[in-house]
This record gives C-alpha cells, structure tokens and sequence, in this order.
C-alpha cells in the first residue's frame, strides 16, 4: 500500500471518534484502562495526581517565533496542535498540524492563526492557567470591574478547535476573530451559512502535491458578521459565546474543503458540550493508565506535564511528529523533520515505560515509507539493506539527505521499534516492523568485517557524531545499537517461528561484536567514542554513554567492572543540562545505578530552571525529544526491566517515600509498588501476555507471600523470583505474614510524605557525603552560579568545594574545602552544589537551626591567598528551597547578627581559625523544605584568591 493512502484510510469520522473517545485506537499490545484488574485503583490514584499540576501565567508568552519550543500554553489532539500567545486585545491562536510538510522544501509550514481582539479589554490583567488533566487552557483577563472569562480547547477526537468567551460587568463589548495562513497573512476566504472558510497551503511555493487545508471558523452564541476573513461580534455580559473552527487538510480527505465546512456549519449552540464530552473521556482514559507519586513535585510534575505534550503531538493513524511536534509558529529549525541521530526517536521512548503505547502508533511510517529509497541509497552506495540519512520527512521524501558519515541513522530508527516489541510481545507489532528490521539487520550483516586477530566484529568508516572525518572505527553507539537490532531480530523471530537460518548468524553477530571501547580519563575508566578515531569528546552530548541508553547493553545485572565504567563515564561527561544529552542521559543514568539524589536534584533543575511554565522542558538542538527527560529518567529510577528483570525502585534516594501505578515493563507486565521508610511494601504484576515473569526479590534474605488473582499460593524466596503467568493474571508480592487484605489497602493510599527534619555529617567516612564535587550550580541560581570566578591555581579550571581528608578538620579527619579566584567584576560570586535532597527534602520546623563551623584561610595558612584580603571570609553555607527561594535573600542572620547571604559574611569571621555560625531557620523559613545545600562565595569587585574548609554541617 502506498505511502499516501496510508495516510489517507480512515473509517468513519463518526466511528473514529467514538473508538477513540471510548479509548480503542488500534494499538499492538495495548490496554484500556477499563482491561486492566477488576479493582486496580491505577485509574484513580492517577487522576487525583494529575489533577494538582497545572501551568500558569501571569503575562503573555514571549518566545513564540524563534523556530523551537515556544513557552506559550499548548493544546493539542495528536495532529493538531495550538499555541496561545498574546494579551486579551490581540490574542494568537498559531495552528500546527504534522501533515503540512511542503513538498517544496520537506520542511513543516505553520497551518494558521486565529486572532481574537477584544479592544475594549487592552491593558487587562492576564491570568492563563493550562489545565493539563483536563486539557484545556483557562483564561481570566480583567479590567476595573470587567472580567472576561475564556476556555480553549482542541477536541480530542476531532480536529476541531474551540474557544468559548463569558463576560462580567455592566457593559458590552466588541470583539473581532480574524483568521490568517501560518505567516500571518489574509488567505483566500469565502463565507456561507455564517462559516468563515479560509483556505491555506504549506509554506508559500507552490508545488506537486502541497498540502492544502481549510479553517471553517464559526461564532455560536449571538449573531455575528463576516466580512473578508473577519468575523465581528458583540460581547454581551453573562452570554456565553463559542469560537470554533474545523480544520482539515488534503492529507484528511480530499474533500477538506466540504468536510471542514460541514463541519463548522453543523455545529448546534449544543454541539460543543457533546464533543467536550468525548474530549474529557479520551484525557480521562489516558491519564487512567499510569501514575507516579514522589516527594519532589517539581519533578513529578514535569513527569505529567510531559505525557500531556505526548498525548497532544502524536495518535495512531496520523502522521507522526516531527521536531517540535505540532506547535508549529513560524518557519522551524531543522525543517522540523524527523531527525534520525537520537531526535525523532526519543519523543516516543517514553510512551513504553508510561504504558502510553498508543502514542507510538504515528512513530513507524515514515521509517516504513523511506525503505524504497533507503534500499537505493545502500545500493548506490555498494551495500546491501537499507541505508538512511540523518533527516526523513513523509511519504518517503527527506529534507537531509545526507548521511555525514554516519551509518547509524536506519538501526537508530530501529531502537524503538525493538523497544516496543520487548515492552509488548505483540506479535502483529512484530510481523509490520520486521521487513524493516531484516533490511537493516542485512545491512550491518555485509558491512561488518570480521577480525580474525580479535575474534570480533568491527564497524569501520561510521563516525558517532555528524561530520566526523575517517578512520572512525567501533562507533560505541553504532556497537550498542547494532546489538539491540540483533537482539529484537532474534527474539522476534523465535517468538514468529521464523528465520530459523538467520537467526545463527544474527546470533554470532550479537556474540562477537568488538567490546565497547574505553579509555582513562582524570584516572577513571571511561567509555570511549570509538576504539580508532573521536575519543572523549566534550561538545553536550553524550555519544560515550548512548550504548546504555538507548542502546541497553549496560544495566544492573552487567559486571561490577562496566557499570563503574558506566557511572564513570556518565560523572565525567557532566551535560545534565547540555542541548542535546538529557534526552538520553538521565536514564542512562538511571540503569547504571548512577548516584539518585544527584539524579533527582539534576532533574529537579530540568523540571524548574529548565522547563518552561506550560512544562516543557527545553534546549536548544531538540523540541519535542526533550519529553523523554523527566519521563524515562525517573521512570528507570522507580522500574528497571530491559534486561528481563524487574526490578522495583533499582535507582532511588534513601529516605525518600515515593509509589507508582501502571507502568509498563518488559514482557507486557504492568507493575505497581510503593515504598516507605526505605522498605518495598508491596509488588503487583499484571501479566497482560502471560508467560514467564522474573523479579528480583524487593525483600533480600526473606521469604516473600505470593498471590495469585487474590488467591494466596503460598511463599517465594531467593535472590529471584520466577513466576509463570497466564494472560491477564494479576500477582501480589509482599514481605513474609503481610494480608492481601493489606496489600490491598496499601494500594489504594497516596504516598506517605517522607519526614526527614534533619541532617548531620562531618564528612567522615561512613557519614553524609556530599551529592556534587567542585559543582557550579547554575540551576537554581537562575544561570548564573559563576561569575567571574576561575581556578585559584595550579590549572583548576574552575571554583571548589570537594572534600579533603588530613589538612584541616574541625572533628575528626575531614572536612569539606572551598577554593577560587575573583577577577575583579562588580558582581564576582561562585555557588557550588554541595547536598541534594529533592528525592527526600528536609522539613523546616519551628524550632529548626543550621549551625555549621568555617576556617576561611588568609595567607598566613595559605600562599594562594594575598596578604591582607579577607576573600575567604566572603563564604556561606546557603539552602535552596523546594519553592526556589534561598536562605541568602531571605533576611536571616546568623547568631552574631550579620546577614547570612556570603557577602554580608565578609570581615565577619576570623581567618586562620574555626568560626562557629549558626541561623534560625525556623523564624524565617517554617514550614518548607530543604531541596539543595550550596556553598557561596560573593565578593563583587573582589580580586584574587580565596580559600578554607567547612565542617560540622548540621540542619534539626
């Protein structure tokens, strides 16, 4: 079937939208939430969760054309998709649709614009709330006594848009909606039956099969005038008024024109309360599959916000989103296609663990529709398969095509599929991808050569990162890839019962493929980009560490030796923050056991410092493959299984209470857990395929209750647990003497909040140690955690705070050392991460004091300290609030009276000896919590070094 009536099969619009509003799109291995157990509380845990988290503004969005992630609030139904920019009297409505790709240029074209003006409200207040639970946008904008109230809306089951308007006051006004074509231009319009229809292409060249759509827009609610492609109306107070507009392009029908007119025409005064009615059932049904709940919210609202852009940009039957989804404003970087090294793929990763499968049914085909031209590019090229280039558009067209000699583009597309495959067993999913799977799979299978020296096979003349010049030889992600390729196309194909001449030789592949090249660095054991060519490469991403993820060759069951490798070469790459490594970098993180409390405090700064307020997290290089961040990142943290072991909370911070519901592990199990004071208390699998299920015993050295649908079947041990499942079979796992009576019950509470009040280390073995060494923290210093401070000698690149043991100790034998050098800059100052505690924050009570001791160094103890400077004495500890705010700029002094902030500290304490300060916390911060412990200096116009140590840190 060609690529165009793919695109274009549909069954009924009525039927459509009934299978979707109830929740049945065609999804291989899927589930409703209505499938899932009789009794499972998921579905309302997840609602009540989601409920809480919304996005506000308080004035107009200001990044709206810059070609990227706009911070506007964001609406969408899977293919289209609306940005709200503007105050009240000139308010944007930008359209998006991931079908208009220009056939001129293969680069997505914004759609439209509808603007609403409401004159008479210029210089109103503006309040725009975006509730994601309900997927709508709210908006207040009041002037003196006047309030006009809005919703907006993009039918969940129909490409409708919708705007509905009540005033309040005493007198009217009047409004205008005028619509234009993605540039912002009047478009051919015509009107009939008060339908104002506007016609619009892709992009402004005309070519062969350009998309074509129509906005039908109607008012229902009073009598409206339409003039050009303007619609004029009067605002009358306690009247509610209705702003809907159908959109349909030439890739829908090729009656777009008629079908988006009937459908604007159609519309009854009661017509938008019944498409609401479906909206709300689809959002409700999506956000029944699967919830989180941990103490961060900053976190775990990220986590939801990010699977409402996922639920907006993409649905099973349209076309897939391309870089920045469908929030398309302007002209888009990158042709907003779909890029093949990392981009395209990683928005749909976290649809698998999320148990959001659905979401990936757009992701395939395109992939499928380039194979006619990837099998020419090969053999053009002289290689048998297909071969890839870094951008594909639809229908088989591309808007990159090159390769930039990489020849990891068509096994990168494949990581998801594999993915997929291994997440759901679905063996239809199997049968669509494998032709594509066995292209690429005959690819690598000729262009691999063998090296009898070693015994493995080699990837020569494939560089990791775009443009790399040859020899570029044993790509680690190429070696991580190419494994998983094998790895599905075995598995798949024994699950088939097919290939059975194939799969020994898939099978040798897999088993001798050169090692994962590594190298020393700073005296560690790191992964190397390649064994011959780009070694360590420190641009912002993170080449070295993509065989873990997405490559999945490295996890918690590997060696000790590769996971400290792992660990290593994640600490060292050090682009938490990076453009183009937190889509990939935090769950690789997590699979290597990676330190959680810095994972969480990282995550934390995406989730604030990060993200913008309708929650989605940003960087440049990359829009809509940022979703995976916060997603996949905690979700490998609660939930590992990729290497058919599943584990519960594998990655988590002590002392931190958290529960998850309904996430998706390998093999189609659904897994729910909760822990509480560092303790499991219970594990539920839902096998929804059946078969063989490991899990690694939650409950080390005890025997474990085992029940079976709610039938007690008697008690587990071993480090293991291997259970046979039957399709659909539901399994309680508890620690030994627990009910299912009380499994039951701990299913269906909330989360326990954690109530860690306290903290004391002096940074002795055995106790606390800090989360970050010599760490800037540019997070919750809004950026600016550094200026103008470099390293006080020696070639340090940079600020300290690192601990030392046999130099200077208040207690004991360490202590934690602080360094730098001032240039001279009116506001010098470095803040430094020391402690991160967003996974459990610390509660300030009243009667809550910090006290810590401090040796600023002069240069009678030190020489890289001038003689006479009192630099040193310009440092505080400093806490950073869940809310964002800090101890620094809150008013609070220490014992002595000085003001806490580092520059208030300065000439306050005595050189050369241990100085004692302590703080109230509880006068000036009762009731909050503590996320993250720095260390300031601040100094501005300050010149030279700066030196001393802290010890006896204590918070309670």
């Amino acid at each position: 079937m060609t690529s165009s009536l793919r695109y274009r099969r549909r069954v009924s619009t009525l039927l459509a939208a009934a299978l979707v509003a109830i929740g049945l799109t065609a999804v291989q291995g899927g589930s409703s939430a209505a499938a899932q157990t009789a009794g499972d509380p998921t579905p309302a845990q997840a609602l009540r969760t989601v409920a809480q988290f919304r996005g506000v503004w308080d004035s107009p969005p200001t990044t709206l054309a810059n070609g990227e992630t706009v911070d506007a609030p964001l609406l969408g139904n899977g293919d289209v998709g609306v940005a709200v920019g503007g105050s009240i009297d000139d308010q944007t409505f930008y359209l998006g649709k991931n079908d208009f790709f220009s056939t001129a240029t293969n680069g997505i074209e914004p759609l439209g614009r509808i603007v609403l003006s409401v004159p008479g409200l210029a210089g109103s207040g503006y309040h725009v709330v975006q509730n994601i639970a309900q997927a709508q946008v709210e908006g207040t904008y009041t002037l003196d006594d006047e309030k006009l109230s809005s919703t907006s809306w993009v039918s969940a089951t129909r490409n409708l848009f919708v705007t509905t308007l009540r005033l309040s006051g005493s007198r009217s006004q009047q409004a205008t909606v005028t619509v234009q074509d993605g540039h912002g231009k009047t478009p051919a319009t015509s009107s009939r039956n008060g339908v104002l229809d506007a016609d619009v292409q892709a992009g402004t060249t005309d070519a062969p099969g350009n998309p074509q759509a129509r906005i039908a827009t109607s008012v229902r609610g009073s009598a409206a005038s339409v003039s050009g492609n303007r619609i004029s109306l009067t605002l009358r107070p306690g009247v509610t008024y209705t702003v809907a507009a159908a959109i349909q392009s030439s890739h829908d029908t090729s009656r777009y024109q008629s079908v988006a007119h009937a459908a604007a025409a159609a519309l009854t005064d009661g017509s938008p309360a019944k498409l609401y009615a479906a909206h709300e059932s689809w959002w409700r049904e999506y956000w029944s599959r699967s919830f989180v709940q941990i103490p961060d919210q900053a976190v775990e609202k990220s986590w939801y916000g990010s699977l409402y852009l996922l639920g907006s940009v993409s649905r099973a039957g349209k076309y897939a989103p391309g870089l920045w989804g469908n929030w398309i404003t302007g002209d888009m970087n990158w042709y907003g296609d779909y890029h093949a090294n990392y981009n395209y793929e990683a928005a749909f990763y976290p649809a698998l663990s999320t148990n959001h499968v659905a979401q990936m049914g757009s992701y395939d085909d395109p992939i499928l529709d380039w194979m006619p031209r990837g099998k020419a590019k090969a053999a053009a090229a002289g290689y048998q398969g297909v071969l890839y280039p870094v951008g594909i558009s639809p229908n088989g067209t591309s808007a990159a095509d090159d390769l930039y000699n990489q020849k990891s583009d068509a096994v990168n597309f494949a990581s998801d599929m594999v993915m997929k495959y291994e997440y759901t067993r679905s063996a239809s999913y199997a049968r669509k991808v494998l032709p594509y799977l066995e292209q690429v799979g005959l690819f690598w299978q000729h262009y691999l050569t063998w090296d009898a020296a070693t015994g493995t096979y080699i990837i020569e003349n494939d560089a990791p990162q775009e443009g790399g010049v040859y020899p570029q030889t044993n790509s680690i992600l190429s070696l991580g890839l190419v494994h998983l390729l094998f790895q599905g196309l075995i598995d798949m194909s024994r699950d088939l019962h097919i290939n059975d001449s194939l799969v020994p030789t898939w099978q040798h592949i897999d088993s001798n493929l050169a090692p994962l090249p590594t190298m020393s660095r700073n005296g560690q054991t790191v992964f190397r980009q390649t064994s011959e060519g780009s070694g360590w490469v420190s641009d912002g991403n993170d080449v070295a560490v993509q065989a873990v993820y997405p490559g999945l060759q490295v996890g918690l069951n590997s060696s000790a030796d590769l996971l400290q490798t792992a660990r290593n070469t994640v600490a060292q790459l050090n682009n938490w923050h990076s453009d183009n490594s937190p889509a990939t970098l935090y769950a690789a993180a997590a699979m290597v056991g990676y330190n959680p409390s810095t994972l969480m405090d990282e995550l934390h700064a995406e989730a604030t410092a990060y993200s913008y307020p309708n929650m989605a997290v940003h960087h440049y290089g990359g829009g809509i493959e940022n979703l995976n961040v916060t997603t996949s990142g905690l979700d490998e943290m609660l939930l590992q299984s990729v290497q058919h072991d599943i584990k519960v909370f594998p990655n988590w911070p002590t002392d931190s209470n958290a529960k998850f519901g309904g996430l998706l592990a390998y093999g189609n199990v659904l897994v729910s857990s909760s822990i509480r004071n560092d303790a499991v208390e219970y594990v539920r699998l839902t096998s929804r395929s059946g078969g063989n299920v490991t899990v690694t015993n939650p409950w080390p050295g005890k025997t474990v209750e085992y029940y079976a649908d709610g039938v007690h079947k008697g008690t587990l041990s071993g480090t293991t647990i291997k259970l046979h499942t039957t399709v659909g079979e539901t399994v309680d796992l508890a620690p030994a003497g627990t009910s299912e009576a009380t499994v039951r019950h701990e299913l269906s509470q909330p989360a326990k909040a954690a109530t860690t009040t306290s903290l004391t280390t002096g940074f002795e073995t055995g106790q606390t140690q800090p989360t970050w060494t010599d760490t800037v923290d540019n997070a919750d210093t809004h950026g600016d955690g550094n200026y103008g401070i470099t390293g006080l000698c020696c070639g340090l690149t940079g600020p300290q705070a690192t601990v030392r043991t046999g130099e200077q100790a208040h207690t004991g034998d360490a202590a934690l050392m602080y360094s730098g050098y001032a240039n001279g800059g009116s506001y010098d100052h470095a803040y430094m991460q020391v402690y991160g505690f967003n996974g459990a924050p610390l509660t300030v009570r009243g009667d809550t004091t910090l006290s810590y001791w401090i040796f600023p160094q002069s240069n009678a103890t030190t020489p890289w300290v001038d003689a006479g400077s009192d630099n040193s004495t310009c440092v505080a500890v400093d806490l950073v609030f869940t809310d964002g705010s800090s101890l620094r700029d809150s008013g609070a002094t220490d014992g002595s009276g000085n003001g806490i902030h580092p520059a208030r500290q300065c000439g306050h304490l005595t050189p050369d000896t241990w100085n004692h300060v302590s703080v109230d916390l509880g006068a000036v911060k009762a009731g909050q919590a503590i996320g993250k412990i720095l260390l300031g200096f601040d100094h501005g116009g300050a010149t030279g070094g700066y030196r001393g140590y802290v010890d006896d840190v204590s918070i309670g």
